[in-house]
C-alpha cells in the first residue's frame, strides 16, 4: 500500500511539474510574439558584393556584375509578383536619386517617398565561393555568406534580418543533413544553386514578405 501511495505521489508531482513546464513554454512563446508595422510597399536595393566575397576560383571566372546580377534575378523572381515590392537596378537608383542630399537614411526617405514605400530591404553577400570539382567528387565544396536587412525608412529601425551562411558538408561529415542531401539529389552542387536555395528559405521566411 506505501508503494502504491509514493507511486501515485510521484506521478502527481510529475504532472504538476510538466504542466507548470507546458506553461511557462506557452507564455514565453506568447511573449514573443511581435506586431507587425503597416508597410505601404517595400524597395528591394540592388545586392552588394563586398570587395573579398569572391573565391579563388571566382576571380578569373565571375565579376562582381555577374554575382550581383545574379543574386538580383533570383530576388525578383521570388518578389516580382508582389504588389507591394518594388525592385531597384542600380540605373532606376541614380535617376530616383539625383537630388538626394544627406546620409543613407535621408536617401533611403526620398526613396520612399517617390515610391510610395516606407521600408528598403538590402543584401549584402560577404561570400560567395564557386565549388572546386563536380556533381560526384570536389576538392573545395561550394560556401556562401550573405545578409538581408528590412529598414523603416521613417525611423531608421530594423523590422527584420536574416542571415545565410554554409558550405555544403559531405553527407558522412554530417549526418543531420540526410533531409538537406536528399534535396539536392546527393550530390555537390555549385554556388548559384547554394544562393538561391539560402535566398528563397530566407525570403519565404519574411512576415512582411508574405502575399
Amino acid at each position: 500500500m506505501r508503494n502504491i501511495t509514493s507511486i501515485l505521489i510521484v506521478a502527481l508531482f510529475c504532472s504538476l511539474f510538466f504542466s507548470a513546464c507546458s506553461g511557462k513554454k506557452g507564455d514565453e512563446a506568447e511573449g514573443k510574439v511581435v506586431t507587425l508595422q503597416s508597410l505601404t510597399g517595400i524597395v528591394v536595393m540592388p545586392a552588394v558584393i563586398t570587395k573579398n566575397a569572391l573565391g579563388p576560383l571566382g576571380k578569373g571566372s565571375s565579376t562582381l556584375d555577374r554575382v550581383s546580377g545574379f543574386v538580383d534575378g533570383v530576388i525578383s523572381a521570388e518578389l516580382g509578383k508582389n504588389d507591394k515590392v518594388h525592385i531597384m537596378t542600380e540605373k532606376q537608383l541614380d535617376a530616383l536619386l539625383t537630388d538626394a542630399a544627406g546620409g543613407r537614411l535621408a536617401q533611403m526617405k526620398a526613396l520612399g517617398a517617390k515610391l510610395d514605400s516606407n521600408a528598403v530591404l538590402d543584401v549584402t553577400v560577404t561570400r560567395f565561393h564557386e565549388r572546386d570539382g563536380s556533381d560526384l567528387s570536389v576538392n573545395s565544396p561550394a560556401s556562401a555568406a550573405f545578409q538581408m536587412v528590412l529598414t523603416h525608412v521613417d525611423s531608421g529601425t530594423v523590422l527584420w534580418a536574416a542571415s545565410f551562411d554554409e558550405t555544403q558538408e559531405a553527407l558522412s561529415s554530417n549526418l543531420f543533413s540526410l533531409g538537406k542531401a536528399r534535396n539536392r539529389g546527393f550530390k555537390w552542387i555549385t554556388v548559384d544553386e547554394l544562393v538561391r536555395q539560402g535566398l528563397k528559405e530566407r525570403l519565404a521566411d519574411c512576415p512582411y514578405l508574405q502575399k
